[in-house]
């Protein structure tokens, strides 16, 4: 019984000991400003785009710009189409992933109204509509 304890701690050491070459990462948020976005109608609604990346060595700088529209929806009440466009200049060395969103407010907190993954370099577009006009 002693050596099936004995047996039974080692293994849990090594299981502990053991590195894992795949698991869950922590992201960081680089970047969360305030957009206000104007809809067509003349309503301003405040918003946050988020920029999230991998590593506190990836920098994500966000240059974000928007579009609204009008749209009708089946009933034809007018929303708001919105386009944010958010682009993260590529780091020193070489391109790396972020996840952007928008959402009501700050640091991913709130509604998310859009959510995409992402590299710097390349233009994110994030597609969503308000239900103000």
């Amino acid at each position: 019984m002693k050596r099936l304890v004995v047996a039974a701690v080692m293994a849990g050491g090594l299981a502990v000991a053991t590195p894992v070459t795949a698991g869950a990462g922590m992201e960081w948020c680089d970047w969360d400003p305030i957009v206000a976005v104007v809809t067509p109608a003349g309503n301003v609604v405040l918003l946050y785009d988020s920029v999230w990346t991998g590593s506190p060595l990836n920098i994500g700088l966000p240059i974000s710009s928007y579009t609204a529209s009008r749209i009708y929806d089946k009933d034809g009440q007018p929303l708001t189409a919105v386009d944010v466009v958010i682009y993260v200049p590529t780091g020193l060395l070489s391109k790396f992933a972020t996840t952007d969103m928008v959402t009501t407010g700050p640091l991913g907190s709130g509604t998310v109204l859009a959510k995409v993954n992402g590299a710097s370099g390349t233009p994110a577009h994030l597609y969503f509509t308000l239900n103000q006009p």
